[in-house]
């Protein structure tokens, strides 16, 4: 049975006893984050080993719950805080692809270029590898503009291509397909679901959404190469209010990638109302397997509209404090972040002995 204890592997070294823990992931971001802390009584001058973690900021840490590897990263920042009674010292620190989030792109334009080899491109400054788990990602012309971060341009050829794109364990970019694995475990109002909290906002709905952009056309005349203004609109009726957006297609556009664009922003910000962020007891299914990213899992919540539907895990916070131990999974439907990519299959019926097949 596991315990659901935490270590941090560093310098080839275990360190644990955490008295708070926090390791964060998602498909949305690039890096996943952890923060642990400990918290002793006063040391004496016969006991300062609080104060002497062998640790350091920069150093390599993997970050262990059980004998699961959650995270491969850096040790960022090393808190300390303290009051008439007690020390605590914290570790915080986040994947290896935080670079990418931090740092610049070197400014550069790639014209008809595998997808692939962009972003592998991209991230070999950083010495890190990349995972194609999406198949065939097409070829792609994006402008690596002056102060763009890499994750900036990650963001372009997602809009573009409609990829995700995340880390993994071993702090690996992930060029991932959404819905990759299935929970084994489903989220049931009144059995495992302890809380929920959804906005149900519609702040980043707007009512006309507008693509432009540039691309390559034939000057008839001349025969000569030109440029040409292409430019698409689409519009969300359940918007009431005139609220328009302005996008700018980057790289070579067309009629067709632009109304693409256009469609894309609205279902994906359409399919985000429905988002919601679910606390369950514990880090580990029924199976003794983590909650993860980007798994599907079925949600019976009939106070918030879901009658045993298919959602994607979006998020997952591991948390340790004085609550107890929890997870907290954000889901959504497939279309808030894969706007494109349509399920069958999204319902499952529930049997006698509380476990659920395909419909």
């Amino acid at each position: 049975m596991s315990n659901n204890k935490v270590f941090l592997k560093v310098n080839h070294k275990y360190f644990g006893g955490w008295s708070e823990v926090c390791i964060s992931a998602g498909i949305e971001r690039l890096a996943r984050d952890f923060n642990v802390t400990i918290t002793r009584q006063w040391p004496t001058s016969a006991n300062d080993n609080i104060t002497k973690i062998d640790i350091k900021n920069g150093d390599l840490v993997e970050v262990f719950i059980d004998d699961d590897i959650v995270l491969t990263g850096y040790v960022e920042s090393l808190p300390i805080s303290y009051n008439a009674s007690s020390l605590s010292m914290r570790i915080v620190g986040r994947s290896k692809t935080a670079d990418c989030i931090d740092c610049s792109a070197e400014p550069k334009q790639y014209n008809s270029s595998s997808t692939i080899q962009v972003i592998q491109d991209l991230v070999n400054p950083f010495k890190l590898n990349v995972i194609n788990q999406a198949g065939n990602a097409g070829m792609i012309s994006v402008q690596a503009d002056q102060g763009d971060t890499v994750f900036d341009v990650m963001r372009k050829i997602m809009g573009m291509q409609q990829l995700i794109v995340f880390d993994d364990e071993q702090g690996q970019v992930v060029i991932g397909d959404i819905g990759a694995d299935e929970a084994k475990t489903a989220l049931v109002l009144g059995v495992n679901i302890l809380s929920a909290n959804t906005e149900k906002s519609v702040v980043n709905r707007y009512s006309d959404y507008f693509v432009s952009g540039q691309g390559v056309g034939n000057d008839d005349n001349f025969s000569q190469v030109t440029l040409a203004s292409v430019k698409s609109t689409s519009k969300d009726e359940h918007i009431l209010r005139y609220r328009p957006l302005i996008i700018q297609q980057s790289g070579d556009a067309n009629n067709a990638t632009c109304q693409e664009r256009c469609e894309m922003e609205k279902t994906l910000r359409a399919s985000k109302t429905r988002e919601v962020t679910y606390t369950v007891q514990g880090w580990r299914q029924d199976d003794g397997t983590l909650w993860k990213p980007n798994q599907m899992v079925i949600v019976d919540d009939p106070l918030l509209g879901y009658d045993k539907e298919q959602l994607v895990i979006a998020e997952v916070k591991y948390s340790l404090n004085g609550s107890g131990t929890l997870c907290e999974l954000k889901v959504g439907p497939i279309e808030a972040y894969f706007p494109d990519k349509k399920k069958t299959g999204n319902k499952k019926e529930k049997h006698a002995d509380g476990g659920y097949v395909n419909a």
